[in-house]
């Protein structure tokens, strides 16, 4: 895939109950240079979420159609259900001139640096403090049935696993010292980004005086 990007792509992926998706609205309303890629899924939509917000609620068949039409960068299936990331998104980056946020998990993180430069991407993996704090989010989320945390818990337990894919790993002992953390590393990477810019439009004035 033949996609130019501008700025950054901005990767955070988890095990389900790790916090990643309140780390990402934390971002969001912190960081104004930074905007997300709102996914596409065909599961049901939960209390509280918005269409074209949270995500796109679409039928397994409207996704399969999509997916062929090849309208995603990246697509997973998880708990019978699939989720896929746009490319009009990186398009709607590239116009704003923005870094581009993906709440994703390893499979997608995956694709996505199949299709971009490592040098265009900043991906950070959210680790819980314990497995035993990881079960007890899950129940205390309070939508989920025993089987259902079971099933999330060992399926997180091996999301674990890929951890080390990532170049940046931070354990979400408090999720405002995390969400901080995450900000400083976006503005390390912009701060690299704009040097960069500088040395290269004002390097042959240096050298070649």
């Amino acid at each position: 895939m033949n996609i130019e990007i501008k700025n950054k792509i901005i990767i955070i992926s988890s095990p389900s109950g790790a916090g990643k998706t309140t780390l990402c609205k934390m971002i969001l309303k912190k960081v104004k240079n930074v905007i997300l890629s709102i996914s596409y899924t065909s599961r049901n939509k939960r209390l509280n979420e918005v269409n074209g917000r949270d995500y796109y609620f679409v039928s397994k068949e409207k996704f399969s159609q999509l997916e062929k039409n090849k309208y995603f960068i990246e697509t997973s299936s998880n708990f019978n259900n699939f989720y896929g990331s746009p490319v009009s998104n990186i398009r709607k980056s590239n116009s704003l001139n923005k870094n581009i946020l993906f709440d994703i998990d390893w499979r997608g993180a995956r694709k996505i640096r199949k299709n971009f430069s490592k040098k265009d991407i900043v991906d950070i993996f959210i680790l819980p403090p314990s497995v035993k704090e990881l079960k007890k989010r899950l129940i205390k989320r309070g939508r989920d049935s025993k089987n259902e945390i079971k099933l999330r818990l060992s399926y997180a337990l091996d999301e674990i696993k890929h951890y080390n894919e990532y170049n940046y790993v931070l354990i979400n002992q408090n999720i405002h010292n995390t969400a901080n953390d995450i900000i400083d590393i976006i503005k390390y990477h912009d701060l690299i980004k704009n040097n960069d810019k500088i040395l290269n439009k004002n390097l042959k004035k240096i050298v070649y005086f």
